[in-house]
C-alpha cells in the first residue's frame, strides 16, 4: 500500500481499526489469473499470543479451496472514509488552487493462512465471532443454545482458518498534509453533509487531534 509519511499509522492504531471495522476483504493468490477474493468478518484471535485473524467461509465458496491449504494471504480493512471538497479549504478561498480528494483509513494485514480443519477449532471460531458481534445482551445468541448435532452439521459446511499476521500496514489519510485551518474546514464540511460516513470521518480526524495549530504538518 502506498503510504506517504504524512499518513503513516502505527501498529496499535492498525489493530484498533481491525477491531472497529472487522468486515474485511480477504485475498489469496491464484495461478494464472485474478486473486481469490471473499468479503467476510474477521476478528483478532483472543487466544493467540501474536496478532492473528480468524474466520470462516462456506465450503461451497470456490475460494474455500485456497483456505484449506497453507499459503500467503492479504486481509484489507476499511475504516471511516468520505469525499473531500476543495471548497472546504479556507486556503482555496484565500486564492490557493486546490482539487478534490478522498480521505480514508485503511489497514493491510499480510500473513500466512493456517487451516483449522478440526471440529473443535471450527466450533471455537463460530463461538468467538458470535460472542464478539452478539455482545452481552439478554437476548444474545449463543452457540451452546443449539443442538450439538445441528452444530456439527453446520461446521461441516464451512472452512475455518487463521491468518497469522506477519506485516501490518496502516494508512490514515486525514488531511495531515494541509494547514490546520484547512483541516478544520474539512471537519466542518464533513459535518455539514449530514451523512453517517462523513460524520464518522470527522470524528476520526478529531480523535487524531487535527484542526489545531499544533497539528499542522
Amino acid at each position: 500500500m502506498y503510504i506517504p509519511k504524512y499518513f503513516e499509522a502505527p501498529e496499535d492504531e492498525a489493530l484498533a481499526v481491525v477491531r472497529a471495522h472487522p468486515f474485511a476483504l480477504l485475498l489469496t493468490p491464484a495461478e494464472g489469473g485474478l486473486p481469490g477474493v471473499t468479503h467476510l468478518p474477521l476478528m483478532l484471535d483472543p487466544a493467540a499470543e501474536r496478532p492473528t485473524l480468524i474466520g470462516h467461509v462456506a465450503r461451497a465458496n470456490p475460494h474455500a479451496r485456497a483456505l484449506e491449504a497453507s499459503g500467503p494471504a492479504l486481509a484489507v480493512f476499511s475504516g471511516a472514509n468520505a469525499y473531500i471538497s476543495p471548497n472546504w479549504y479556507p486556503s482555496k478561498h484565500a486564492g490557493k488552487a486546490a482539487v478534490p480528494t478522498w480521505n480514508y483509513v485503511a489497514v493491510h494485514a499480510t500473513g500466512a493462512i493456517r487451516p483449522l480443519p478440526d471440529y473443535s477449532d471450527k466450533r471455537r471460531v463460530i463461538r468467538d465471532l458470535s460472542l464478539l458481534f452478539e455482545g452481552d445482551g439478554p437476548r444474545a445468541w449463543r452457540l451452546d443454545d443449539e443442538p450439538e448435532d445441528f452444530i456439527e452439521k453446520m461446521c461441516g459446511g464451512i472452512v475455518a482458518f487463521a491468518l497469522d499476521i506477519q506485516t501490518l500496514e496502516a494508512k490514515a489519510k486525514l488531511s495531515q498534509n494541509r494547514p490546520a485551518l484547512d483541516q478544520a474546514g474539512v471537519m466542518q464540511g464533513l459535518a455539514s453533509t449530514g451523512t453517517a460516513g462523513a460524520a464518522a470521518l470527522a470524528e476520526t480526524m478529531s480523535a487524531y487531534g487535527l484542526g489545531h495549530k499544533d497539528s499542522q504538518s
